[in-house]
């Protein structure tokens, strides 16, 4: 069985990202998703050198921050993405400038870090939350030559762990529920400061997934039960 635990946000705030860097350094961690036009990505690159075994993709977004290109429909008056899950999508958004901004996204990846992606996935889903953003991305991961989160033959994809139900018991549950499958998990571990516990609903809960991902019981079930950890 080969397991991609990957940690979501990587440059979401410092603190966060220090915490995603713990999980591979310290647990059973070993991919991640960068949002790019985020202020700490180039702190996130500059510190990834540490740890060449973390695979790092693109963690597409629409719903935190500025956009990366100059659009007309993706932004609110003050230049900032809609925020939310589902404004966006309320907005008749124009799935050329989507497009656009992915690709920019992306390219920003490859300019900061220096090589490709490990793979796409997206912040709050929007990567398949219409019709027509699952097209945009499913075009992008053929023309970069890349994985996309949920739509891949590599990995099995389970994101039902989060929050309170994010504990060693019920991570135990699901890797016994599907043993024999490559499987990929998202998760959010991080540490949490000021900016964070501002800027995120999900802030303390990202130490709580830190925890249950370093601790010895899940490195020790890991091992026993000959689970290979991986990435893209």
């Amino acid at each position: 069985m080969k397991l991609c635990m990957n940690g979501d946000d990587l440059g979401y705030t410092m603190a966060n990202t220090l915490g995603i860097f713990q999980a591979y350094r310290d647990g059973i961690l070993r991919s991640t998703t960068a949002l790019t036009n985020s202020a700490y990505i180039e702190n996130a690159a500059e510190l990834s050198r540490q740890y060449p075994g973390l695979g790092i993709g693109v963690h597409l977004t629409l719903t935190l921050d500025k956009p990366l290109t100059e659009n007309k429909t993706l932004h609110d008056e003050n230049g900032m993405f809609w925020t939310g899950r589902t404004t966006i999508w309320t907005k008749d958004p124009d799935y050329n400038e989507i497009y656009q901004e992915w690709k920019a996204q992306i390219e920003r990846f490859i300019s900061i870090f220096g090589r490709k992606p490990t793979h796409l996935d997206s912040h709050h889903s929007v990567h398949d939350a219409t019709e027509q953003a699952l097209k945009v991305a499913t075009d992008l991961a053929k023309e970069y030559g890349l994985c996309l989160r949920r739509y891949n033959d590599r990995f099995e994809f389970c994101g039902k762990l989060y929050g309170p139900t994010f504990t060693k018991e019920n991570l135990i549950a699901v890797l016994e529920e599907n043993k024999g499958k490559d499987l990929e998990i998202m998760c959010h571990p991080g540490w949490c400061d000021l900016e964070l516990y501002r800027k995120s609903s999900y802030a303390a809960g990202r130490v709580q997934e830190l925890d249950v991902l370093c601790s010895e019981q899940m490195k020790q079930y890991v091992a026993e039960n000959g689970i290979e950890l991986c990435h893209y």
